[in-house]
């Protein structure tokens, strides 16, 4: 089987192309985003499409919608004709500040970022479809490589960084409110690989745990394991328009595609990486 990642070289598609590469019997080619050079679709079985802007602050909607919405669109559309199923990567972001996760839920999507993906979800689904078409709404991932998305990275890797180098850790003082789903990236990129292998059909699925904790539960965690104190800190102005309280993976659609599923939780994991 052959396959195409792209945004190989980021946190999400380094692990997912370094997984396809363990199996036997699969070819797998990577591509990096070029204003000037996509990709010939062609010759693939699957493209596996994990490259975005996904910085949450980002604020030029032209590069975010060029290089999430357009791209996507030309993929679909070589997809399309030449037969090449396409997996992409949604987000939990297009819900925006709700307590209803359920795929077909209505959305509210509040920055950019997660405007281009609600757009492509909304318009891939809209047009007849020779191929299959998987979409995945990623809900928080942490895990290897997490350094890759620098400032973006996730509150995991910040909060060690933080212990190594400051030798305190930074919380919000309304972190004990916030939760999240914590979702492991090596569980992300096997779901990929079982859907290729075992789901003969198109859809959007939530991609979580199905079990919520809050920031400070985790910065507690790290904060123990590391030997170092917690500093509480205002909550940034630019973080308040667009985060949300909680947000946690509704799986119902998931079980009955799939099955139940055995994710790692985020304290196993900690208790693993120290």
């Amino acid at each position: 089987m052959k396959i195409l990642v792209t945004g190989n070289k980021g946190f999400i598609g380094r692990n997912m192309t370094a997984l396809l590469g363990r199996q036997p019997f699969y070819q797998v080619d990577g591509y990096s985003w070029h204003p000037l050079e996509w990709p010939n679709v062609k010759d693939y079985d699957w493209i596996i499409h994990l490259g975005a802007v996904a910085d949450q602050t980002e604020t030029d909607v032209e590069k975010v919608m060029c290089q999430n919405y357009d791209f996507s669109r030309y993929l679909f559309k070589e997809c399309n004709q030449h037969g090449v199923n396409l997996q992409y990567a949604s987000t939990s972001s297009v819900y925006g500040n709700t307590n209803n996760f359920e795929e077909y839920a209505a959305c509210c999507p509040q920055t950019p970022y997660a405007w281009s993906k609600y757009l492509f979800d909304r318009w891939v689904f809209e047009q007849e479809q020779n191929i299959f078409v998987q979409g995945f709404r990623y809900f928080n991932v942490y895990g290897k490589w997490m350094h890759l998305r620098g400032s973006r990275a996730n509150a995991i890797h910040k909060w060690r960084e933080q212990a190594r180098n400051k030798g305190y850790i930074e919380v919000w003082e309304n972190a004990a409110h916030l939760y999240r789903d914590w979702t492991w990236v090596g569980d992300v990129c096997h779901l990929h690989l079982d859907f290729i292998n075992t789901v003969k059909g198109s859809g959007i699925w939530n991609v979580g745990t199905g079990l919520p904790h809050s920031f400070l539960d985790i910065a507690e965690t790290i904060a123990e394991q590391t030997g170092v104190p917690i500093v509480t800190v205002p909550m940034p102005y630019e973080e308040t328009y667009r985060l949300r309280n909680k947000t946690c993976a509704d799986l119902k659609r998931l079980k009955a595609t799939i099955g139940r599923r055995k994710w790692l939780n985020v304290y196993e994991w900690l208790d693993l990486e120290k």
